[in-house]
């Protein structure tokens, strides 16, 4: 049985030809490049994860944030290469080695000294079962708050923009993990879990509140994609969804409807 993430449903959402290409016929077209702001956002993830596994080691001791900034660098350098490229003029890779270290510097100076919340784990796996379907996803930081005794799904971001908040609000992933992480942490389920985004650019964070109809709501929603796909498996029918992001697609060199659209525009 296929086990799918949201990943794969958001995949499938955006174009089922691109599904088929990645999960199906499992093709794995050459990347040139890896873009310096994905390079940063990895490298932060990396330090806050190991900020909150050393303190959840030793909760008492007192982390200082030079150990947190030197744990960004070490990461930095040792996985720098020639592949990570700087696309926006006038960025050198300086520049984001540096927006890195302020995301963790504020990052730090807002959440110390960490004893709002017990940490439980740090990407963690989440497995959960709607209906017979299997749907799986690595939560960024699990918690239990200290003060209200609350689960807690925290998500970390890198990205450059802030969200609408009925994005947020309608976001699917980080609710799956709510009821995925309500089964495997049963002493929480009185508890109301809390859903925390960090936009950590902006040094902002952003909490919903699922209830059980809005869990529900979401359930059904994964279940009717699910058949989607599933259907379109059964009859090999992934139509492709042309749109402004084709340019980006790793499969656009393969795409029949992209090519078309390149040689005969509208």
């Amino acid at each position: 049985m296929t086990t799918y993430s949201h990943s794969r449903l958001s995949t499938f959402e955006k174009c089922p030809l691109s599904y088929k290409y990645k999960y199906l016929d499992k093709i794995k077209p050459e990347i040139p490049f890896t873009g310096i702001e994905a390079y940063m956002g990895s490298t932060v993830h990396e330090s806050i994860e190991y900020l909150y596994r050393r303190q959840k080691k030793m909760p008492n001791d007192d982390i200082p944030l030079i150990l947190i900034l030197d744990k960004y660098e070490t990461v930095w350098n040792e996985n720098m290469s020639e592949a990570i490229q700087v696309v926006k003029e006038g960025m050198k890779k300086e520049d984001y080695f540096l927006q890195g270290k302020k995301i963790l510097a504020d990052y730090y100076k807002k959440h110390q000294p960490f004893d709002k919340e017990k940490t439980l784990s740090m990407e963690e796996r989440i497995d959960v079962n709607i209906e017979g379907f299997k749907i799986m996803g690595f939560v960024d930081r699990l918690a239990v708050s200290n003060v209200t005794g609350n689960l807690e799904i925290h998500d970390y971001k890198t990205s450059g923009r802030l969200p609408q908040i009925g994005d947020l609000q309608n976001d699917r992933q980080l609710s799956l993990y709510q009821i995925g992480a309500r089964k495997k942490y049963p002493e929480y389920n009185e508890n109301n879990a809390e859903i925390v985004y960090h936009y950590l650019r902006f040094n902002e964070e952003f909490r919903f509140h699922k209830t059980e109809e809005e869990l529900s709501a979401v359930k059904n929603e994964i279940v009717d994609l699910i058949q989607t796909i599933e259907f379109s498996s059964w009859e090999n029918n992934f139509k492709p969804h042309v749109s402004k992001l084709c340019q980006w697609c790793e499969f656009s060199t393969l795409c029949p409807a992209f090519q078309n659209s390149v040689n005969h525009p509208v």
